[in-house]
């Protein structure tokens, strides 16, 4: 069967193991973004950080890891463990909180700005100064508006949770600078594959608890499970958080439909790797390719 080049450009983001922002970038990598394009991207925001690519194994499958390193989490890997909560995937611990400082969880890591050192650890980024730092990034500007609806869908599943206007909220900014990073370059990514269309699969959510500021809740948390709405989820019972916060904003952001692997032409497939080891592999699959 000859495919037409007008035929529709599918991706399928395959979330057995769950997804996270770290995940997304392993797996898109792996299906040939080039590196570059995140450092650029990391460049074109002006924030203090860098990403570390390596190649590992999850189950005996090759995969790409990608860390988001900032200037505090350097030489420290605490940061990739919340207080009293151990992430499955153990990333993207953007904690938000409103002016009332309400907020989900306290992380252990610092990021900071390169324009704005004297930004208050206290009350972290409003969703205003996020829109501003991606809206003056020299990035595609197809790029800049997945990011920036990434955000506002964050924004939007805090404030519902925390019954504050959604210009109240505030990304904390000990984890702010990692979500940026894994949102904006996410995007970039998934703009440089030419999809037309993006299908989730079911999502693997995992089981446990987390420890938050107002009490013990079960996994997935408070804005993984607003953010969750409409898509199909399960659990396959390991007691630990397979869909973060970011993993589910940039789901939430792109996905056209859900359901089972499309009927499609694959033409590259890209793994990305969660950090922990599990009796599962611990991976993100993106499959591209053209319908059929």
């Amino acid at each position: 069967m000859k495919l037409s080049e007008e035929t529709m450009r599918i991706a399928y983001l395959d979330c057995f193991s769950g997804i996270s922002g770290d995940m997304m970038l392993g797996a898109l990598l792996h299906a040939g973004v080039d590196p570059e394009l995140f450092r650029q991207t990391i460049a074109a925001l002006g924030v203090d950080a860098h990403i570390q690519i390596e190649r590992v194994n999850r189950s005996g499958i090759s995969s790409t890891r990608v860390r988001v390193v900032t200037a505090e989490n350097a030489q420290d890997d605490t940061h990739l463990v919340l207080e009293g909560h151990s992430h499955g995937h153990a990333h993207d611990s953007h904690q938000t909180h409103s002016h009332q400082h309400s907020h989900e969880a306290k992380t252990q890591k610092a990021g900071t700005h390169k324009h704005d050192h004297h930004h208050s650890h206290a009350h972290g980024r409003s969703l205003s100064e996020i829109r501003e730092l991606i809206s003056r990034a020299r990035i595609e500007p197809a790029s800049r508006t997945i990011a920036l609806r990434a955000f506002h869908l964050l924004g939007e599943a805090e404030a519902k949770i925390h019954n504050i206007p959604v210009e109240q909220i505030h990304f904390h900014e000990v984890g702010a600078v990692d979500a940026i990073v894994d949102i904006v370059c996410a995007a970039a990514g998934c703009i440089s594959l030419g999809v037309d269309r993006w299908v989730c699969s079911p999502l693997n959510v995992g089981g446990g608890t987390v420890k938050c500021a107002h009490g013990i809740f079960p996994v997935p948390a408070p804005a993984t499970t607003e953010l969750l709405k409409g898509a199909p989820v399960y659990s396959s019972g390991v007691q630990a958080e397979l869909v973060t916060p970011t993993g589910a904003t940039l789901m939430a952001t792109l996905a056209d439909e859900f359901g089972w692997m499309p009927a499609m032409r694959v033409e590259v497939i890209g793994y990305g790797a969660g950090k922990k080891e599990f009796p599962f592999p611990n991976l993100l699959r993106v499959c591209v390719g053209r319908e059929l």
